[in-house]
């Protein structure tokens, strides 16, 4: 009896292991799914390309750190070059203050004759050339018109007076000229005026 209770131990012990190792094998399956190990994979990928996105972010804020700070310090001596050119017209401006204008004008007019060459050709240097107005079709891009004058002899818009040169930097208008235009007045303007000075006169003779 006691044989037979053994033995019977003995096979249910057999079919648990056996159970055990069924679940085993059905558990490695499960881990090696291909679904499960793929999405591992494009997790790993994800990880990989995150990080290297940090450290090209990373890079990038340092190279537009370097980027500004060269931009800075362009912008801070950008004048440094021009500034020293037109420290040589002012060193002879200078010099033009002891000149004698009045026992020898020749010298002292071809003095001045000379720093006005000299600031000439570094206005040149740098690409500022002035604007021509005179005689020109006015434009408002390129002159201000604070004066209007009537001269019928003359065509209507064309620029009579200059009171500020103008200049341009390459294709840039740098400053405006400060000119007067010539503007024909209407028949109706001048009987106008005509009129109103009639009147004014009459007024004064009463």
């Amino acid at each position: 009896m006691h044989e037979e209770h053994n033995k019977t131990q003995n096979e249910d012990n057999d079919v648990s292991d056996e159970v055990l190792l069924d679940i085993e094998e059905d558990v490695e399956l499960i881990t090696q799914d291909p679904l499960a190990t793929k999405l591992d994979e494009e997790c790993e990928k994800s990880k990989d390309l995150f990080d290297q996105l940090q450290r090209l972010q990373a890079e990038f804020e340092n190279y537009r750190k370097r980027m500004d700070n060269r931009i800075f310090e362009a912008r801070k001596f950008a004048s440094e070059e021009i500034l020293l050119k037109f420290l040589d017209i002012y060193d002879n401006l200078l010099r033009a203050q002891d000149m004698d204008f009045v026992t020898d004008p020749v010298s002292a007019k071809n003095g001045i004759e000379a720093i006005m060459q000299q600031f000439d050709k570094t206005l040149l240097a740098e690409e500022v050339r002035p604007i021509e107005s005179i005689g020109k079709i006015f434009d408002p891009y390129y002159q201000h018109a604070v004066n209007r004058v009537s001269d019928l002899d003359k065509p209507e818009g064309i620029i009579l007076e200059e009171y500020q040169r103008g200049y341009m930097l390459k294709d840039k208008v740098l400053r405006p000229a400060v000119v007067s235009v010539n503007h024909h007045e209407t028949h109706s303007a001048q009987e106008n005026n005509d009129n109103e000075s009639e009147i004014k006169e009459d007024e004064n003779g009463e």
